[in-house]
């Protein structure tokens, strides 16, 4: 004991351990040994820029399983992954080299990727060396490498031939900047401020009936309007039918609970699709169903005058348009909610598009 120095000189001792277990191939996984096989299969790890603590502590936990179980006898099967197949990569190379996959094509945009995620899984496997995990770095592999590809789609294949999969068109979480469907893990909440106006729908004894909307640019998709059936207000509206301002749509007026009576007018139009609360009305009551945003972002020909603009500049051309013709009962600033694509921000949209479902179950 007498000869261990005062303090511990991780600078030069660490590294020189970590070469001694790689000499001696202390982690390596042994085929054909005899002894029980202990496999783990951890997520890869994104790249998407730097490791932080939390990709030290996350990673530390099944290093643990992996120590215990060998000291037990086990055969530790512990390789180590890259995840540099999906968005988080798309949007780093994207915004470090200034290109896209429309622009160079996939095959170049691939190359792209690889190459700079190279860079950065060798920093990735030396914080990880450093660190000290006991990972067997003979079995490292990449999802964006033709042999992950070839696995995914064959395991899809397999499931599709085995009927664990169908296809149907379906609303979707789309991102319309990164041109992709998305999870709803994916979406968070932005809070904005925006235009609360209220728009002079006719009905069909020609009253003016005022809705209010912070969508205007939805109205070319406009398939319905509701009430609370329990607002005494306009408990006389339901089974009417209304004129949709500027596209001269008859629709219908429905009842149902989810409608707010003390947001807004309390009469709320359902277009295809503003938001979650619109999808559930258009399956429970069999609505028409109007797709006029396209995977780009912009209003499809569906919009009429509005065909070509991408939301924001579609807002704004419809504002003007209302207001010339008088048909703007009320405008106001207000603060609202808005769900957005967690790593670009930008507003989500609901489309229809042709989805695979996986029978998760069976």
């Amino acid at each position: 004991m007498d000869n261990l120095p005062k303090r511990y000189d991780a600078e030069n001792l660490e590294p020189k351990w970590q070469q001694h277990w790689v000499e001696k191939g202390v982690y390596r996984f042994q085929p054909g040994k005899d002894a029980p096989v202990y496999s783990i299969d951890t997520p890869p790890p994104t790249v998407s820029g730097d490791l932080h603590m939390g990709h030290c502590y996350s990673y530390s936990q099944p290093d643990f399983y992996a120590r215990f179980q060998r000291m037990n006898g086990k055969n530790v099967f512990y390789p180590m992954g890259w995840d540099d197949n999906g968005l988080p990569t798309e949007r780093l190379v994207e915004s470090r080299i200034g290109i896209t996959p429309e622009s160079v094509g996939t095959e170049t945009f691939i190359q792209e990727i690889i190459r700079i995620s190279k860079q950065l899984e060798k920093n990735y496997e030396q914080l990880w060396r450093r660190l000290g995990l006991s990972i067997d770095w003979e079995h490292t592999y990449t999802t964006i490498s033709p042999e992950s590809r070839k696995a995914a789609q064959y395991s899809f294949i397999d499931l599709f031939q085995k009927e664990h999969v169908h296809r149907s068109s379906s609303p979707t979480i789309w991102c319309p900047f990164c041109r992709t469907a998305i999870a709803h893990a994916e979406v968070t909440d932005l809070q904005r401020q925006t235009n609360f106006i209220t728009i002079a729908f006719k009905l069909d004894g020609g009253q003016v009936l005022p809705i209010a909307t912070t969508r205007p640019e939805l109205l070319p998709a406009c398939v319905a309007i509701f009430v609370n059936p329990g607002d005494q207000r306009h408990r006389h509206l339901i089974g009417h039918n209304a004129i949709t301002p500027l596209f001269n749509k008859e629709v219908s007026i429905l009842a149902d609970p989810k409608a707010d009576p003390e947001k807004g007018t309390g009469i709320v139009m359902c277009c295809t699709f503003g938001d979650a609360t619109d999808i559930k009305w258009w399956r429970e009551h069999n609505l028409l169903l109007i797709n006029i945003i396209g995977t780009d972002g912009r209003l499809n020909t569906q919009a009429e005058f509005l065909a070509g603009l991408d939301i924001r500049s579609a807002r704004k051309k419809i504002i003007e348009e209302l207001d010339t013709q008088h048909l703007i009962l009320d405008a106001k600033n207000t603060f609202q909610t808005v769900s957005v694509h967690e790593r670009c921000d930008t507003p989500v949209e609901y489309i229809e598009t042709k989805q695979w479902f996986i029978k998760i179950m069976d």
